[in-house]
């Protein structure tokens, strides 16, 4: 008979105290660094690296702020060693009011631009508001004016001299000249006196107007000539003076800015439109001055034409910019153009326009998590199509779908060179390369975080310069080295492997949060040992109230379970009860019930639908190995049963398929089970024990009920060899293996099981292809052959 006992020396993986050579973490360096990432961080630099279009980043990482920070920081570290992207900014267009240009000028010189142009106009808003008083613009406006009285005074002497030689005065009126004749004394000819003349002095009075009125009229024309000269040279005078004056201010921006063909253009159309405007409005000193420096309407505070709209500042940004968007929506993602209500309307303008996150990121890098952007609305939209057509297009969400859409803007479209990278689970990644033909194209490099790392002397370092971190970026007291080791221990336990360490620094951080608060109840300066196993003790003790209802169960035999004795065709098994923030073993007791027929194997859980599709694999590996072993000479014939007793909800794993075996095997050859002794593993058709998950709190289940009805010292569990070096067991369990109260073995095979299990020789096959008599395979192939018959 075989008996595998598990040592005590592997029960636990203890972290060696000698390999630290601090006291405390104080004196350790701090670093925030995950632990073996090396080959996620080496494909996310890769695929920063690739520039071709469509390499963008998707890392598959478990939810986790420090999984986020950490992909965030090494990102921020490639990013700075490169080159700074463009400014942007929106110009307004001089010829197309609602389509802004688009501009773009190297990183610090968008603010710069921005704040030059501002400081000129200022300047020419306080030069033009003292130019028109300037004694010699005023002198040469006198001058102009002058000569053009002179000119008018000399047409309409003129006039009135021709007029009074044939005997007529002009008088003026305000429709034009009224000529009236003059009497032989010189004076003015009366009406009554006209219409006393005869027919022939009346018809030669009035051909005398018709010259007169026709030299009026060619005089008029030429005044009007004059008049129109007088205002081309007064505005061409105002033209000037606005030129010089703004020249100062606008010369060296154009001069600075000549290489950049849109910049240029734009300032040399401010120039004009300032000059047009000033000379348009040119008429009084008094009202030139209410242009400048008048109410908010007319001043040129409000004239947005002749501003810059800086969309995205990269003066203070250190390499390429790396933009992490919390909140991805389809505003907070493009941007926005934002209206204003004037009167009863809403209008907008070219300042108006708000860059989001991918203007923002334009240039670098745009981290954003996969669950977050596919919940909001038309935000996973937004980021193919910008991946796709490489150009940032602002529009306002649901324009194309308004029924009457607002009088909006029509912004250039900008250059768009961003790497996305999304940071998702593993379903996330899978439902979109499954669902949606565009990703697999679009997101070509993957990045998987591990969820657990190998337990060795460089990744322990790396740990305890993380607890280091945490504590002084928190501000919580320093470890000592005994409780940095339970620290590793605990990141051991929570992957269930003696060789692994969980990479999940959010739970260790929890750990380290509450074990600080306890030490900072008992008015400690150090955390201690003590105070992590508080921590670990009192976690459990918030979320174990499910488990401590079930464990009074076992107590007040509402669930049955023996734990003592041996029973034909009953064994525990062990399964596990998962509530997602905590989970714990499960005893069950696993019934066989045997008889004559051909029904074969019933499983009663797959009957009743309460079994899922890895059980009833499970089962059907069970009935393949009994066909192998038992049924090589006569047909296989019996009917049985089998049942997860007292089992109200769903079962699913193939955990329990050997239990079920021994079950069964005990009911054919009516040899009892040891009740003492709980069981775990699978199959395969070969009668080969195999691994497990979630041996440790199975083991500590059935210890707990074990302990509750009493330790006898003959209580134990069977499991997978293959499952030693997951063992992470409790302190108080492993204790009691040390005692010899409770008993761990390890089996490979169907065989040494039953003979732990029943205290019989399985029975290994003869020469003749039969067993042994009074071996348990024996007993099990003769009454199998007896029912065969």
């Amino acid at each position: 008979m075989i008996e595998s006992r598990v040592s005590k020396e592997k029960l636990r993986r203890e972290c060696s105290l000698d390999q630290f050579d601090f006291e405390t973490t104080q004196e350790v360096d701090p670093s925030f660094e995950m632990i073996g990432q090396q080959r996620a961080l080496e494909a996310i630099k890769f695929g920063l690296n690739v520039e071709q279009d469509n390499y963008n980043v998707f890392v598959v990482a478990p939810q986790g702020r420090k999984k986020l920070d950490f992909i965030i920081d090494k990102i921020k570290e490639q990013a700075k060693q490169e080159k700074e992207p463009d400014d942007w900014c929106y110009l307004y267009n001089f010829e197309e009011q609602q389509q802004p240009i688009a501009c773009n000028l190297a990183a610090g010189l968008g603010k710069e631009f921005k704040r030059e142009l501002e400081t000129a106009i200022d300047n020419i808003e306080q030069a033009m508001s003292e130019i028109f008083i300037n004694q010699e613009f005023i002198k040469n406006r006198n001058e102009l004016e002058e000569e053009y009285q002179q000119e008018v005074g000399r047409i309409l002497a003129q006039l009135e001299s021709e007029a009074e030689d044939l005997g007529f005065i002009l008088e003026k009126e305000e429709s034009g000249f009224a000529i009236i004749p003059l009497l032989e004394d010189g004076s003015p000819m009366e009406e009554e006196a006209y219409e006393q003349l005869s027919p022939l002095e009346k018809e030669r009075v009035d051909r005398e107007v018709k010259i007169i009125q026709e030299k009026i009229n060619e005089g008029l024309k030429e005044l009007t000539r004059i008049t129109e000269k007088y205002k081309e040279e007064l505005k061409e005078l105002d033209r000037k003076i606005i030129l010089q004056t703004i020249k100062p201010f606008l010369q060296p921006l154009i001069k600075k800015y000549e290489q950049f063909d849109k910049l240029n253009f734009y300032l040399k159309q401010v120039r004009e439109d300032i000059v047009s405007s000033l000379a348009q409005f040119r008429e009084e000193s008094k009202k030139e001055i209410e242009l400048f420096k008048g109410s908010q309407e007319t001043s040129w505070d409000s004239n947005i034409k002749y501003g810059v709209n800086l969309l995205v500042d990269n003066s203070e940004t250190e390499g390429r910019p790396v933009i992490f968007e919390e909140e991805p929506t389809y505003y907070n993602l493009l941007g926005r153009i934002e209206y204003e209500t004037k009167g009863n309307s809403l209008i907008t303008h070219f300042r108006n326009i708000k860059a989001g996150s991918l203007y923002q990121a334009n240039g670098g890098y745009l981290i954003l998590e996969a669950e977050e952007l596919l919940a909001n609305f038309k935000s996973w939209k937004l980021i193919k199509q910008v991946l796709k057509t490489g150009k940032l297009k602002m529009r306002n969400l649901g324009e194309e779908y308004d029924k009457a859409p607002l009088s909006s803007l029509e912004p250039e479209e900008i250059p768009a060179n961003i790497k996305v990278i999304l940071i998702g689970n593993h379903n996330l990644y899978r439902l979109l390369y499954d669902y949606d033909n565009n990703f697999s194209q679009l997101f070509k490099m993957k990045s998987v975080l591990a969820s657990e790392v190998d337990w060795n002397g460089e990744n322990n370092y790396k740990l305890v310069k993380y607890i280091s971190y945490q504590c002084q970026k928190n501000n919580l007291r320093p470890l000592d080295r005994a409780a940095v080791g339970k620290v590793i221990e605990y990141a051991a336990q929570l992957t269930g492997n003696q060789k692994k360490l969980t990479s999940n620094f959010e739970q260790i951080s929890s750990l380290l949060y509450e074990a600080n608060t306890w030490a900072n109840i008992e008015d400690k300066d150090l955390i201690t040992q003590k105070e992590i196993n508080k921590a670990l003790r009192k976690q459990r003790y918030r979320v174990n109230q499910q488990q401590e209802l079930v464990e009074e169960m076992y107590h007040k035999e509402k669930i049955l379970l023996q734990t003592e004795g041996a029973e034909i065709g009953q064994i525990n098994g062990l399964s596990i009860i998962d509530l997602r923030d905590y989970a714990f073993g499960k005893p069950t007791r696993i019934t066989a019930a045997v008889y004559q027929g051909n029904k074969g194997i019933t499983n009663i859980e797959r009957e009743t639908k309460m079994s899922g599709k890895i059980h009833d694999k499970g089962l059907m590996i069970l009935i393949a190995y009994l066909g192998e072993k038992y049924g090589q000479k006569s047909p296989l014939s019996l009917s049985a049963s089998l049942c997860f007793e007292q089992l109200y909800s769903g079962i699913d794993g193939d955990s329990a398929s050997s239990a079920e075996l021994y079950a069964l095997l005990s009911a054919l050859s009516e040899v009892p089970i040891k009740q003492n002794l709980a069981v775990t593993g699978s199959i395969n058709q070969k009668g080969m024990i195999q691994p497990v998950g979630g041996i440790s709190k199975k083991i500590e289940g059935f210890f707990r009920i074990c302990k509750l009805k009493g330790l006898t010292g003959e209580q134990g569990v069977l499991i997978p060899i293959q499952n030693i070096e997951d063992l992470m067991l409790s302190d108080e369990v492993v204790e009691a293996v040390k005692n010899e109260q409770f008993h761990i073995y390890a089996i490979s095979n169907i065989e040494e099981g039953l003979e732990i299990l029943t205290g019989f020789q399985a029975g290994s096959k003869n020469k003749a292809g039969g067993y042994p008599q009074g071996t348990i395979n024996y007993l099990v192939q003769n009454k199998l052959d007896e029912w065969a018959k």
